[in-house]
């Protein structure tokens, strides 16, 4: 008698394919394990919830950098922040922040949206040094709501 596998192996097609969703939840997996990364934070923010993530530009494979643009590199990681509605699903939000380092260099974080059937995120990249600390403020202005302050500091490690 032949036995089955306990678990089936899932096959991607093209790997530009792979939705950002679930290269998103991969990573955020993936994070919780490494005990130096930060996995996924969330913030309530009014009737909205804020859920972030920084993770290293290396994580991506190739394609789906391509994808959506993003840049890989050691000295890159990728911030990602999504708005949820009460309902649990994505919402559009005005956002605006900035990095710092320790010495207080600053430099602005460019948001652009990325919209994959009904999630919603807003991405930036951030440039570091290999173990720099740097400190994050964002404005996060969901609709018909006031601004709330997002802020978090996380040390960055260059990835090979």
């Amino acid at each position: 008698m032949k036995s089955r596998p306990r678990f089936q192996t899932m096959r991607a097609g093209n790997p530009a394919q792979i939705s950002f969703r679930a290269l998103l939840v991969g990573i955020a997996l993936l994070l919780s394990t490494v005990p130096a990364v930060h996995a996924e934070q969330k913030e309530v923010i009014g009737d909205f919830e804020a859920h972030y993530v920084v993770f290293p530009s290396t994580f991506l494979n190739a394609a789906v950098a391509g994808t959506y643009g993003i840049t890989r590199a050691r000295n890159l990681s990728i911030v990602n922040l999504s708005v949820l509605d009460s309902a649990g699903e994505g919402a559009p939000a005005r956002i605006d922040g900035q990095v710092k380092n320790l010495l207080g260099q600053q430099s602005p974080l460019k948001f652009r949206e990325i919209r994959e059937d009904k999630a919603l995120y807003y991405i930036a990249e951030v440039r570091h040094a290999d173990r720099e600390v740097l400190r994050f403020s964002i404005a996060i202005t969901p609709p018909g709501e006031r601004t709330f302050d997002l802020s978090f500091q996380q040390e960055l490690f260059w990835e090979e």
